[in-house]
């Protein structure tokens, strides 16, 4: 799926602020965490995105997968990895 497209489906479910939250917080761009880079820094800001829009407005595994052309198996590991994260920069 191209960037232009998901950035559509997050805007027509008011999501965009969400999107921008986690780019400015992490020094991406919108394309960059929509896109297919897998570069530390952009999969990190992805996985955290993915991490809110499961929590945030409850998007299913399959549903935030299809959003962003990947398994929903790669948006579970995704946001574990992410929880990981935050569990290990809390303690």
């Amino acid at each position: 799926m191209n960037p232009s497209m998901i950035l559509d489906a997050l805007e027509s479910r008011d999501l965009l602020a969400l999107l921008d939250t986690v780019c400015h917080a992490r020094g991406v761009t919108r394309e960059e965490l929509c896109g297919r880079r897998r570069t530390k820094n952009v999969a990190s800001a992805r996985q955290e995105l993915w991490w809110h829009l499961r929590r945030s407005p409850g998007m299913s595994y399959a549903e935030i997968g299809r959003l962003f052309g990947r398994n929903h198996t790669t948006v579970m590991a995704g946001v574990r990895a992410f929880e990981r994260t935050r569990l290990a920069s809390a303690a």
